[in-house]
């Protein structure tokens, strides 16, 4: 009779832990806009927590102004950009989009993109992870996680030079 009762708990434990749901997102996480724009002539400007970022001649990842891919990389296509805080305090920081996909030697295309945590390699899903770190942050930057509002959007004008404009709530993360 006890075995069948320690069983029965036994059993009734693990139907309950099966229950569980382990959660996806950060849970109750304060979300904040990011918001960022990337210019064909080499200019880029963040807004974060409060702040403007901006520079000139900052871009990397990609050749402007069509931002054709300038890495060999069949999974991911990254462009980031350094810029300073425009109050003139010396604060600085660095804006990162990873965009799924490859665009080697290819213009970005054009469109909305999801944003997630972090995109999958590979793929040609219109998905893009994003993350701003500015030295104020300390060992924090702003993230894109799966349940962000928002997107990263690419247009090109009749010439085919790209803008890319981000519009996306992110948490902080501590790295």
């Amino acid at each position: 009779m006890k075995k069948i009762a320690l069983t029965s708990i036994g059993l009734f434990a693990i139907a309950v832990a099966g229950c569980v749901k382990v959660p996806t997102a950060v849970p109750d996480a304060p979300t904040f806009p990011l918001r960022a724009t990337v210019t064909p002539d080499n200019h880029c400007t963040v807004e974060a927590l409060g702040n403007t970022y901006t520079s000139i001649g900052q871009v990397r990842g990609a050749v402007l102004p069509d931002f054709k891919g300038d890495f060999v990389n069949e999974g991911y296509h990254a462009i980031g950009c350094w810029v300073a805080n425009v109050d003139g305090s010396g604060a600085d920081g660095d804006l990162v989009i990873l965009f799924t996909g490859n665009s080697y030697q290819q213009p970005f295309p054009t469109g909305s993109f999801k944003p997630i945590l972090d995109p999958p390699f590979g793929g040609n899903d219109k998905i893009v992870s994003v993350s701003f770190r500015a030295s104020t942050y300390g060992a924090e930057k702003l993230k894109t996680v799966n349940e962000s509002a928002g997107a990263v959007t690419v247009e090109s004008s009749p010439t085919g030079a790209r803008t890319i404009t981000v519009d996306v709530t992110a948490v902080r993360f501590q790295f």
